[in-house]
């Protein structure tokens, strides 16, 4: 924000296949970890749910209310064109929302173990935030499972 550089407001990590590198925000570059077994179970398991293809996921711990994420859409081009994404919520529950550009949110809350799936087209149409609050939450971890364009498999 203007010419400062300011930290995000929650911790995150990524893991997925060699190569596929993540660049978000233009400044923000991620390398992933190589797959756990426990990512990669869960990811084919979505995978199975949903039909969709993951190449990376991206962990997000928001450490209490006053981490957040603000509005926006996830549209980086190494995601390709029109790209689906499931989200897996553990531990505490934690108003997300979504809206129409130029439109009205929707309140969502994601429990522990939730699933939520933005499909195609949603990052073009939509926006997105996790806010912050002022009640009192415990941990929580968001799991964002997505396509990536590059790497090797």
């Amino acid at each position: 924000m203007l010419g400062k550089t300011l930290p995000v407001p929650r911790l995150e990590c990524i893991y997925g296949d060699a190569g596929c590198d993540y660049l978000y925000s233009k400044c923000m570059f991620l390398k992933p970890l190589c797959w756990t077994e426990a990512l990669s179970s869960l990811r084919d398991r979505i995978t199975a749910l949903t039909g969709y293809k993951f190449r990376i996921v991206i962990g997000n711990q928001y450490r209490s209310g006053i981490d957040s994420i603000g509005w926006h859409a996830d549209k980086e081009s190494s995601m390709g064109f029109n790209p689906a994404i499931a989200s897996v919520s553990l531990g505490s529950c934690r108003k997300f929302q979504i809206k129409p550009r130029n439109g009205r949110p929707t309140d969502f809350w994601l429990e522990h173990g939730s699933l939520l799936v933005m499909h195609p087209g949603c990052q073009s149409t939509h926006l997105h935030q996790v806010p912050k609050t002022n009640k009192v939450v415990s941990t929580r971890i968001n799991l964002t499972f997505r396509p990536h364009t590059g790497g090797s498999r």
